[in-house]
């Protein structure tokens, strides 16, 4: 019995996350540590598997990457980057989940940041993209011709400064 259960667990962790009936439309909030899918306690933490985090996402958000594309002059290295429709991109490196950038409004970041939104009074950093910002791990880009959030992130990223 101890040897079928431990088997079970085993098999279990080769799965991709299940998804809850109750997610909400958007499927996912991204936060500092990855992205946490509605309705559950589960979490899509940095460092999972490239295969089983786009076939999750997937579900979740009710489409397949718009795209899934090599970047091969990032800082890290080589990134793989699925992109979908929603703003959401989740970046790979080396097969792993190492990173997000949100740039579409609609998909809320934890903490309440969304992009389009006005960015909180912080201490913003001027840098050769625009200001920057943090907040409980979640990096905001105001842009050059802008005053709202244009771009949200977590992680390992492909911009170059």
């Amino acid at each position: 019995m101890r040897a079928a259960l431990l088997l079970v667990a085993a098999l279990t962790a080769c799965t991709p996350l299940p998804v809850p009936s109750s997610a909400p439309a958007g499927g996912v909030t991204p936060d500092s540590a990855g992205l946490q899918p509605g309705g559950t306690d589960l979490r899509i933490d940095f460092g999972r598997a490239q295969a089983g985090v786009i076939e999750t996402v997937s579900r979740l958000v009710g489409s397949q990457p718009a795209d899934v594309t090599l970047i091969e002059e990032c800082g890290a290295g080589p990134v793989t980057a699925a992109y979908w429709r929603n703003g959401l991109t989740a970046n790979f490196l080396d097969g792993d989940f190492v990173g997000w950038t949100v740039t579409e409004p609609g998909l809320p970041v934890a903490g309440g940041l969304s992009v389009g939104m006005a960015p909180p009074p912080v201490q913003m950093a001027e840098t050769t993209l625009g200001r920057e910002f943090e907040q409980n791990g979640v990096w905001a880009l105001i842009g050059e011709d802008s005053t709202d959030i244009t771009v949200l992130w977590s992680g390992t990223t492909c911009f170059f400064r």
